[in-house]
């Protein structure tokens, strides 16, 4: 009977923090397995980065993407940005979704990047193969990279927020130095493991001031 009465109201918690973060409801310990698995999204996301640092270029000059247009393929990710992250922070923060306001986006622009990457490194054999006609063939092959890169671009710009709202949402103030510590340790952010925001501490943050000089963490002695 016990057993069960704390577990109810563990799940009462997460959901109070998942629905409501300014809920005065303190979340509980997450163990470090679990923090270690959310810092592997940050990890995709910056393999997937380096590919795209590794390959686009290439892929681009390879199907004949004239010069005029590179500047237009990289400033395209940004505008859209600019334009639509504002909107998808405010969707994201009034979610209602059975898996919570933060994952049905994860999961999305995971995806969205995923496919944007399929895109770009294979459109142009796609393409090659249901396309004869070496100018449409140019054309399409050009269009279908561009849309590949834009996408990759958009998709992995925008799922940062998300996953780290993630953290700050369902954590207490300690786990996310926690988190943010792990994310710097496998993305190479060394700015992450310095301090954590006011933005990221919110509602749960010690009701004391954090003293200016903090001694370091054990994490920031790792070798990275």
């Amino acid at each position: 009977m016990g057993g069960n009465v704390g577990q109810l109201g563990t799940h009462t918690c997460k959901s109070l923090a998942e629905d409501d973060p300014s809920d005065p409801v303190e979340p509980p310990r997450r163990p470090t397995g679990n923090l270690i698995m959310h810092s592997m999204a940050m990890l995709g996301r910056e393999f997937c980065y380096a590919v795209e640092a590794a390959y686009v270029t290439p892929v681009l000059l390879s199907v004949g993407l004239p010069r005029s247009l590179y500047s237009t393929v990289w400033l395209l990710s940004p505008i859209l940005g600019f334009l639509l992250q504002p909107v998808v922070g405010l969707a994201s923060d009034h979610c209602r979704a059975r898996w919570g306001r933060r994952r049905p986006y994860i999961l999305t622009l995971g995806i969205l990047m995923l496919s944007g990457m399929a895109l770009y490194l294979n459109g142009d054999a796609v393409v090659s193969a249901l396309i004869a006609d070496p100018r449409r063939k140019r054309i399409w092959a050009i269009t279908i990279t561009m849309i590949g890169v834009v996408t990759f671009d958009f998709a992995a710009d925008f799922i940062d927020g998300p996953i780290k709202a993630y953290l700050f949402d369902v954590c207490s103030h300690e786990d996310k130095e926690r988190g943010l510590h792990y994310h710097a340790l496998f993305t190479d952010q060394e700015g992450n493991d310095r301090e954590v925001t006011a933005e990221g501490a919110g509602e749960y943050a010690s009701p004391l001031p954090l003293p200016l000089h903090q001694p370091p963490h054990w994490m920031d002695r790792l070798p990275v």
